[in-house]
């Protein structure tokens, strides 16, 4: 055998495609490149599900010519996912849709009020997601979707804000008027003004909901009526519920949601009224089933609450305490880490101020299954040697937040002969968020993040990084796909010009506030980046705003989002 050759193990093809869905999207459309073995196998369904068409004004016309003329590449195209984006009805579109409509299963109409050409072209549509449509389409005051014509819908998403109450009054009406038979989640902004329709819609659905959200934008009135809503989700596993809904509200909706429902999931990010007693009757009520919990900003919870969340340790893998700075060490300890804990993948304990470093010691060494941690602006307890802990004892991490963690420096991320625990070791992280780490140098990037698979780096208001530690970066971290490094003062074009050429797969670039950058850098970008989606340079005085647009409008519509 030759020493180029390259020998494939011989599996069987479903050991393939399990190991294929760990891959990003980017990495499985290299891998479709391979052979024609590997090509066949990553068009299967479950691995088609991973990919996303995105049809825009700029390639829309592409897309439609290659439907008529090149109907071998046509396959190429059918996606189960697929948005519009920034779209109005026109003939072009309603070519793509005869022919694309029928694979899709989830659509999301960004900035694309184009409802009137729906109705005929998706009979497999599943899920219907809906934001950014402040309007109708110009000349046009209906909205002449029928949702009842798309009869395996399972979701509809209208929560955004940026929705327009028209539409949403829209969809409720049509929603009620002819029953969809298969609706397992609705997502639901809920105003004073449609309260009453809301109900009614909530109402008829409440036997086969499984994920119900409710973004509450006023308090709601008509508590009695909302009593009896809650007692008929008997099959309800994730509950979502948001923003100013006050405390008699929510004791109805945790009072009389069936214990029988076997909630899973439950969202409450936000909710001010959210207290000890409600909490631990949460914990008593679902502690056969919860498995996931929100509750950042639920500023009234203590360590009374904090510490029973050892009634539901055996299941639960996801927490999100976020800014509920009323919770201490000790609760914690107590509450989910008394003694090993194998369950728990997802903690955020970001803005919880009273830590230490001996409690990252004993949470690491009692966690270490940990997929996910975020500590931002806990300051006192992420140090050197905290840090050390964390790199020693959580092997299994993915994705690792410490922003505005100051006592961090370059020896703590390297390791000293006395700490050999170096980032380094975290061989699976794809995703590190540094900003405001502002005593890590370029040291940092030569000699501590040396990571092929890290996808998303964050290094925002770090001073002390200049070309000679970008220059290591894009060697040590080729595999890049979004890079934030924000009002690094040392950033300079040449900087932007090692990073465009040596992150190949760089699809977010956003360098704002880094204030030596000039018009060479947009050049850079405009010559060089062949997958960049996404371009943020906010804060750059040296930039002609109306002249940078004009040029990547023209020359790279494939950058979807650019902020200047």
């Amino acid at each position: 055998m030759d020493d180029d050759e390259i020998v494939l193990p011989v599996l069987p093809n479903e050991v393939w495609i399990t190991i294929f869905t760990y891959l990003p999207f980017g990495d499985l459309q290299q891998a479709n490149a391979v052979c024609k073995h590997w090509c066949e196998l990553t068009r299967v369904p479950v691995l088609r599900r991973k990919s996303k068409l995105v049809i825009t004004p700029y390639n829309l016309m592409d897309i439609c010519k290659i439907i008529k003329c090149q109907v071998l590449f046509c396959k190429y195209l059918s996606c189960e996912s697929v948005e519009l984006r920034d779209l109005e009805v026109q003939e072009n579109l309603v070519i793509v849709l005869e022919y694309l409509g029928s694979r899709i299963r989830q659509l999301k109409l960004n900035k694309s009020p184009v409802f009137s050409i729906l109705n005929d072209h998706l009979p497999e549509l599943e899920e219907l997601i809906l934001t950014h449509l402040p309007r109708i389409q110009n000349g046009n005051n209906t909205i002449s979707a029928d949702l009842y014509k798309f009869p395996n819908l399972k979701s509809v998403h209208m929560s955004c804000a940026n929705v327009t109450y028209y539409i949403k009054i829209h969809l409720l009406l049509n929603l009620t008027l002819v029953p969809c038979k298969n609706i397992e989640r609705l997502s639901l902004e809920l105003n004073s003004d449609q309260e009453d329709l809301i109900m009614y819609t909530l109402d008829m659905y409440a036997h086969s909901l499984r994920h119900v959200e409710i973004i509450v934008r006023s308090k709601p009135s008509t508590i009695v009526k909302w009593q009896e809503i809650f007692k008929k989700f008997t099959q309800l596993k994730v509950l979502k519920i948001t923003g100013n809904c006050g405390y008699k509200w929510l004791k109805v909706a945790l009072e009389n949601l069936p214990k029988e429902s076997r909630l899973q999931k439950i969202d409450l990010n936000g909710c001010l009224e959210l207290n000890d007693d409600f909490m631990k009757f949460i914990l008593n009520k679902w502690s056969q089933s919860v498995e996931s919990l929100d509750l950042m900003v639920c500023h009234c919870l203590t360590d009374e609450s904090i510490k029973q969340l050892k009634l539901v340790k055996d299941k639960l893998y996801h927490l999100n305490l976020a800014y509920c700075c009323r919770v201490t060490a000790r609760g914690l300890l107590k509450g989910i880490a008394e003694s090993a804990n194998d369950k728990m993948l997802n903690l955020n304990l970001s803005h919880i101020t009273g830590l230490s470093e001996e409690f990252i010691f004993l949470l690491t060494e009692r966690l270490p299954n940990l997929t996910s941690l975020n500590l931002e602006n806990c300051r006192e307890a992420v140090t050197d040697r905290s840090v050390n802990f964390i790199f020693s004892n959580l092997r299994h991490l993915r994705h690792l937040s410490l922003n505005d963690c100051v006592r961090i420096t370059d020896d703590g991320l390297i390791g000293t002969e006395y700490s050999m625990s170096a980032v380094s070791r975290l061989k699976r992280l794809e995703t590190l968020s540094l900003r405001g780490c502002r005593n890590i140098s370029n040291r940092s990037l030569l000699k501590a993040l040396k990571f092929q698979q890290l996808r998303r780096l964050t290094l925002g208001y770090c001073y002390k990084i200049s070309s000679r530690g970008i220059e290591g970066l894009v060697e040590y971290c080729p595999a890049l796909e979004e890079l934030t490094i924000t009002s690094c003062f040392m950033i300079s074009d040449d900087c932007v010009l090692q990073i465009v050429l040596g992150l190949p797969r760089l699809r977010k670039l956003n360098v704002s506030n880094c204030v030596n950058l000039t018009m060479r850098s947009i050049d850079y970008v405009m010559t060089y980046c062949k997958t960049l989606r996404e371009l943020c340079m906010n804060g750059i005085d040296a930039l002609e705003v109306e002249q940078v647009q004009q040029k990547l409008l023209k020359q790279k519509p494939q950058i979807l989002k650019v902020e200047l």
